[in-house]
């Protein structure tokens, strides 16, 4: 996701959060990092929410979600088919965050056809099934048509929908069930059912706003291990399937990544034997938008 498109998403749920007369309530289909930093700027920002992200690939989860919520107030991650839950802290009750997943494995559609016919009936049809509506929803995860289609049923009439990767022509077909939509930013599209609302979740925001940024320490975890160059990194990486150039290992190991893809960060934490919050530290910053 582009840094526009982030600070789009940001200006919806804290817009959609300051004009809620209840506890604003947000779904995710498909989590990651915005779990993690949308709520941390909602939450700074004092705003009562409670967030329910959906993922249907347990690996995905249990390596990189599940640690960087489980020492988070308020949060509870679900284990469907396990019929297992595991709790966070208690906290003041204000900001709740609800992880749900799937025993599914990485779904990749464009590699494998067959991964088009993945059962995820559960998955996209949880939300509906809980019985209570949603403020914001942001689709990010598999099956995003079917989703759209599902959140266009379940909307009420403050909700907004997010596409991410909106460029994408074979989501296009669900559009037309939301009678107010737009695209905006690099790759999104934001769907209601007024145009007012729209214009409403979409104004620009004068005020400092907290944004929740990381640290990465990957030299400094090397260094501990003795390890000071990149030269040995990449063909470590390669073994583990993770298949990067020497520029694109050196861009690594020397600057701050946009995105961290998840097969990279297991990679990363077999090779130096450490978790992934060793190598991210949560950091908060302030922005003006």
């Amino acid at each position: 996701m582009s840094p526009r498109d982030g600070d789009l998403i940001k200006t919806i749920l804290l817009n959609s959060a300051e004009r809620s007369a209840r506890r604003m309530r947000v779904l995710e289909w498909g989590s990651g990092q915005s779990t993690l930093s949308y709520t941390q700027i909602l939450a700074a920002h004092g705003l009562p929410f409670l967030w329910l992200a959906l993922e249907y690939d347990r690996e995905y989860f249990d390596t990189f979600l599940a640690p960087g919520l489980l020492y988070r107030a308020d949060t509870t991650l679900r284990y469907v088919e396990d019929d297992r839950s595991l709790h966070g802290p208690a906290g003041d009750g204000r900001a709740h965050i609800e992880a749900v997943c799937w025993n599914r494995t990485a779904l990749r559609p464009s590699e494998r056809a067959t991964d088009r016919e993945a059962d995820l009936d559960q998955y996209v049809n949880y939300p509906a099934e809980i019985g209570h509506g949603f403020d914001a929803v942001i689709v990010d995860g598999r099956k995003r048509r079917r989703c759209l289609l599902a959140a266009a049923d379940f909307m009420e009439p403050d909700t907004v929908v997010i596409l991410h990767d909106a460029r994408h022509s074979h989501y296009h077909c669900a559009l037309d069930r939301y009678p107010a939509s737009r695209f905006i930013g690099d790759d999104l599209w934001v769907g209601a059912q007024s145009t007012a609302r729209l214009d409403d979740v979409l104004a620009e925001r004068t005020t400092m706003s907290a944004s929740l940024g990381y640290r990465w320490h990957l030299r400094s975890v090397m260094a501990e291990r003795e390890m000071f160059t990149t030269t040995e990194l990449g063909p470590l990486l390669a073994e583990r399937g993770v298949m990067l150039s020497r520029e694109q290992v050196h861009r690594l190991f020397t600057g701050v990544p946009e995105r961290l893809n998840p097969n990279l960060l297991v990679a990363l934490c077999d090779i130096l034997n450490c978790q992934v919050g060793d190598l991210i530290e949560p950091a908060r910053q302030a922005y003006s938008h």
